[in-house]
């Protein structure tokens, strides 16, 4: 009774507030991948930085970026023309959707947060197809890798994220161990070596509670799901671990040597895929599924926690999520990432002055 009679009181005194816890705990807000209630957020990421071995002085971590700046007319015209003989052949869903190379400057802040939030990273990569960020002068540390320096002449140009992936590793003088990113991934707050690759060189894998056949049932036809699904495929030839689930749309601890087994294993089924210029049905997503998993079977990697915010930047959804990072940050509750990703530009409701939004926020958020 005293119970129902503190409900009372709430609702008559502050029904909005009544409400809003009412709603919260009938259907709690999830913000990540991870089917994880907002309320209990912060708690995982507090656990998720205990360590208690210390990370060995000699460790080299790098940072790896791939990007496109799809302003630049010389890249226009190769677009244009490839994809114009691409048109009816093996193409994913949304495989040329103009928002998969969309430059809204996200790389100048997703890079400006891993000097400011990971001062522990040896070198910073930018994988480019002969392009120059603008701002690159102000930034000390970062080096231009430009594609003919690692993938094959004979698959170039490519506009197949999925095929430059596949060389990462390639990269002259890249540590064992790199931290891989999209540009649109973003480290919310200082994170230790240890989030990334414990003390025993263990590499994170940070897995989401999707399941893909789940997806796949759903009537999903994206070429992520695809990759994913053919990279069990090969992973079971010689492992019997039955994986369901994605990885976390965030960062990617890897390491060279995943990479060079993977190779190793699935030169044939790699270079199948290499000619596509843009993504397709036989794509292998390598950097964000196939050598991680490859890692954990081998007992290279370990499954972590990563509380990141994914969110659609065209949606207007986003602006509450702008709102809630900005507000977090403040009370310094911020979660580990956040992925600001662009998903197609298809779809009604769209937020008229996204791109604005996003630099305003992102401005305000890395000030």
């Amino acid at each position: 009774m005293k119970a129902y009679k503190r409900k009372f009181k709430k609702l008559r005194n502050n029904p909005g507030l009544f409400f809003r816890d009412y709603f919260n705990k009938r259907y709690p807000v999830v913000n990540t991948e991870l089917g994880v209630d907002e309320a209990i957020e912060t708690a995982f990421v507090e656990y998720s930085n205990i360590n208690t071995v210390d990370m060995p002085d000699n460790m080299s971590i790098d940072v790896v970026f791939t990007w496109v700046d799809n302003t630049d007319k010389a890249w226009q015209k190769k677009y244009e023309q490839y994809k114009a003989n691409n048109e009816n052949t093996n193409l994913g869903q949304y495989a040329t959707d103009s928002a998969r190379f969309d430059n809204h400057n996200e790389l100048f802040y997703s890079v400006k947060a891993v000097k400011k939030y990971l001062p522990w990273v040896r070198n910073i990569y930018i994988i480019t197809d002969n392009q120059m960020p603008s701002w690159l002068s102000k930034v000390k540390g970062v080096t231009i890798i430009d594609h003919m320096e690692i993938i094959d002449s004979q698959y170039l140009p490519t506009f197949n994220s999925h095929v430059i992936e596949a060389f990462l590793y390639r990269i002259p003088d890249l540590s064992e161990d790199f931290i891989y990113f999209n540009d649109d991934v973003f480290v919310a707050k200082e994170l230790p070596q240890e989030h990334f690759f414990s003390a025993n060189n263990i590499s994170s894998l940070f897995v989401s509670t999707k399941n893909l056949y789940d997806m796949q049932k759903k009537g999903v036809e994206t070429p992520t799901l695809k990759a994913s699904l053919y990279s069990i495929e090969l992973l079971q030839k010689h492992y019997s671990y039955n994986i369901n689930n994605p990885l976390v749309h965030t960062y990617f601890p890897l390491k060279k040597s995943g990479y060079e087994k993977a190779w190793q294993l699935f030169e044939k089924e790699i270079k199948a895929f290499l000619p596509n210029k843009f993504r397709g049905h036989n794509d292998i997503n390598m950097a964000s599924f196939l050598v991680p998993w490859l890692l954990y079977c081998e007992a290279k990697a370990i499954e972590k926690v990563d509380i990141c915010y994914y969110f659609n930047i065209r949606s207007r959804h986003a602006v509450t999520r702008y709102e809630k990072l900005l507000r977090m940050k403040k009370l310094n509750v911020s979660p580990h990432s956040f992925c600001a990703n662009d998903f197609h530009s298809e779809g009604s409701n769209k937020l008229p002055d996204y791109h604005q939004r996003l630099m305003d926020m992102l401005e305000h958020y890395y000030k």
